[in-house]
């Protein structure tokens, strides 16, 4: 009996520790010094810390950080998130480049969770934001803004400056920076409307460029119609869930009518399983040190492989699961038309005739295919 009465003191004493130490962990505000309030006083010492004698955190400072579970590093947190904030790519992360991440992450889980718009998050806010941080849903930023806010604002550039600070006090004023808009509009609008390129828009030519101008406004319109959802004029963090599960679900609409039905809803999940196949198929091939990413060094092929995939599927006519002789010859003369259409791209785009794109040309070939995959994607 007095065996059995320990027995279940001891039961009491730390089962009552492991579900409290769970409670608690189910309830960490992970908010608190890193998102609301963000003290940044505090996380700099701690930064430091964590750092090093050279002031600067990698990702074995920033892994070892992390396993204390006291430093700088947040339970939630992912290097290759902070490292979007990397300026010079050497791959270490200075208190600069560490403070604009978290003033970052700060903006997106405020722009998600506080409903109250009151700058801070209480409540249930506060609830959903926790829950947020501990599933992941923030350990991941838009490299494109990610990418933007690393190198600095555009306007802020050497270059931008250069050509259009038309008052030289050496910055950009607001209509400095009007003016370049529009300057930067009208090029593009003469490169494509000017169809008989004598530097300049006919009447006909003017009124198609208004045609085009009208239909945009009005795809933009029904955009902002669709997913602003308070009417505030923007697309805030809250609302861009939104746009992907439409886009993503709209390639399924084969009727048009704005949502999935059955037969829709099965080709879309059909598709969706396809392509979990083919990531863990990627995974299983090139995460060699199976840490559930693809590293820097792991990342070698992968383009290739893609490549083959795709080519496999659209040549494999007979779906047998390989390509024979007359469709190995197929897909070898598709390669050899894009190759050729990818050459005469860059050629018309090498102003200078030295046989190799320069900076500059390299970019206005670039923005080429980018102007004509969003106009492609308007027309559809």
């Amino acid at each position: 009996m007095k065996r059995f009465l320990a027995v279940i003191l001891v039961f009491a004493v730390f089962g009552g520790v492991a579900l409290a130490a769970d409670a608690d962990k189910t309830s960490a505000d992970l908010c608190k010094n890193v998102v609301d309030p963000y003290d940044s006083v505090a996380q700099k010492t701690l930064f430091f810390k964590a750092a090093g004698k050279d002031n600067e955190l990698d990702e074995k400072e920033f892994e070892a950080d992390k396993a204390t579970g006291k430093g700088f590093v947040a339970s939630f947190e992912k290097w290759a998130t902070i490292v979007a904030f990397d300026k010079d790519g050497k791959k270490q992360i200075d208190w600069l480049e560490a403070d604009a991440y978290r003033r970052d992450l700060r903006r997106r889980v405020l722009a998600a969770h506080d409903t109250s718009k009151d700058g801070k998050l209480a409540g249930d806010e506060r609830t959903e934001a926790n829950k947020a941080l501990a599933a992941g849903r923030f350990a991941r930023v838009n490299r494109r803004r990610s990418g933007r806010d690393s190198r600095g604002s555009y306007w802020d550039r050497p270059e931008a400056i250069k050509q259009y600070d038309t008052d030289k006090d050496g910055k950009l004023s607001e209509a400095e920076k009007d003016a370049a808009r529009k300057a930067y509009q009208a090029r593009r609008e003469l490169q494509y409307y000017d169809k008989n390129k004598d530097g300049k828009l006919d009447e006909a030519e003017t009124a198609v460029r208004d045609k085009g101008r009208a239909e945009r406004e009005k795809r933009r319109k029904e955009f902002m119609d669709r997913f602003d959802k308070n009417k505030n004029g923007q697309i805030d963090e809250g609302e861009r869930g939104a746009i992907g599960e439409y886009y993503r679900n709209r390639r399924y609409d084969a009727n048009n009518d704005g949502k999935l039905d059955e037969t829709e809803t099965a080709a879309r999940d059909k598709a969706n399983a396809d392509r979990e196949k083919t990531r863990k198929e990627m995974y299983e091939k090139f995460d060699k040190n199976k840490n559930g990413r693809i590293d820097e060094d792991e990342r070698s092929g992968i383009g290739d492989w893609f490549r083959n995939r795709r080519e496999h599927e659209t040549y494999d006519k007979n779906k047998d699961g390989k390509l024979d002789e007359a469709e190995t010859a197929e897909r070898d003369k598709g390669r050899a038309e894009r190759e050729k259409q990818r050459a005469e791209a860059r050629k018309r785009f090498d102003k200078d005739g030295d046989g190799k794109l320069n900076e500059a040309e390299e970019r206005a070939y670039r923005e080429s295919f980018r102007s004509r995959g969003r106009s492609g994607r308007g027309r559809r």
